[in-house]
């Protein structure tokens, strides 16, 4: 199977060139494609003609999709639309990656699969789901995952910079407890886990359509602050972090940014095995980022 693995320097497309090595994929990026223009990916893929397109390119800056909604509607919108045209041509399978924000986060109890995407509450889920609905509109031969509260080691993420924040204040750069945010709700990922549950996705050949692939964490999900809290845990047992930062939990109304982000987005799997405890994938993403000896596949265990 010859396989094309799209934002292959991104930190999701870094994890699925990994967990992919053995089939040897196809790694591009920009400079290889831009999928934005419609021609050069109908052009390119059809003289490719991959069996397997992977697409983990995406806009993904939250708030600057507030003041570039051209942009986010062309890279996470349009250049789907222009992809699952491309894969129908040639008869390959599309997987695309979304998100949780394509959802209000009204429900408390988090989404399902079957559950329908209405009214998100900032433009990146906007034209998430945009390209939602033009994945779908072309093409029956897709998975489309949607995922959440991404991290890894090959972008910035939330951990990252909890941990860099941590730092600070722990040698006075910080003088003041670090604000996190309690009353938001969901789910971490660890992005070798997501590159992982892909892989089986689509070896096993499970049946097309829209999965849920997040850590699991209990019913509810968690807050940011306990997110923090257990990051800064698991820190300071590896060393990581001297002690404790000193931190504080607000509201999303103390904390505002560009973008508002919705209050429940737990992803709710019902369609595969769980994965693991975020804990567990957090543990081992900061051991490994701290070790060198450490690789990302041996991290990997699902």
């Amino acid at each position: 199977m010859k396989i094309l693995i799209l934002g292959a320097q991104g930190m999701l497309g870094h994890e699925l060139a990994t967990i992919f090595k053995d089939v040897s994929p196809i790694l591009w990026d920009r400079p290889e494609l831009d999928i934005i223009d419609k021609k050069q990916v109908i052009a390119k893929l059809g003289e490719l003609k991959p069996d397997l397109v992977i697409s983990a390119a995406a806009y993904t800056a939250v708030d600057d999709c507030e003041a570039n909604h051209g942009l986010a509607d062309k890279i996470n919108g349009a250049a789907v639309d222009y992809l699952a045209g491309a894969c129908k041509k040639i008869g390959a399978i599309l997987v695309q990656y979304s998100t949780d924000y394509v959802f209000s986060g009204r429900k408390k109890t988090g989404y399902q699969e079957k559950d329908k995407p209405q009214t998100p509450v900032n433009y990146y889920g906007v034209s998430k789901l945009l390209g939602e609905k033009n994945l779908q509109k072309y093409t029956d031969k897709f998975y489309l995952i949607r995922t959440s509260w991404l991290y890894g080691k090959f972008g910035k993420n939330f951990v990252n910079t909890m941990l860099d924040l941590a730092k600070k204040q722990l040698i006075g750069e910080i003088t003041t407890p670090l604000k996190i945010v309690n009353d938001q709700f969901g789910k971490p990922t660890f992005a070798c886990d997501l590159a992982k549950r892909t892989q089986e996705l689509v070896e096993t050949q499970k049946p097309f359509g829209i999965y849920h692939i997040t850590n699991e964490t209990g019913l509810n999900g968690i807050s940011w602050y306990q997110f923090a809290r257990g990051i800064f845990r698991e820190a300071v047992k590896l060393k990581i972090l001297a002690k404790m930062p000193k931190i504080k939990l607000c509201t999303s109304g103390e904390f505002l940014r560009p973008a508002r982000r919705p209050k429940y987005s737990m992803l709710v799997n019902t369609k595969l095995p769980r994965s693991r405890n975020w804990q567990v994938a957090l543990r081992e993403y900061l051991f490994s980022t701290e070790n060198s000896l450490a690789t990302t596949v041996k991290q990997c265990k699902i």
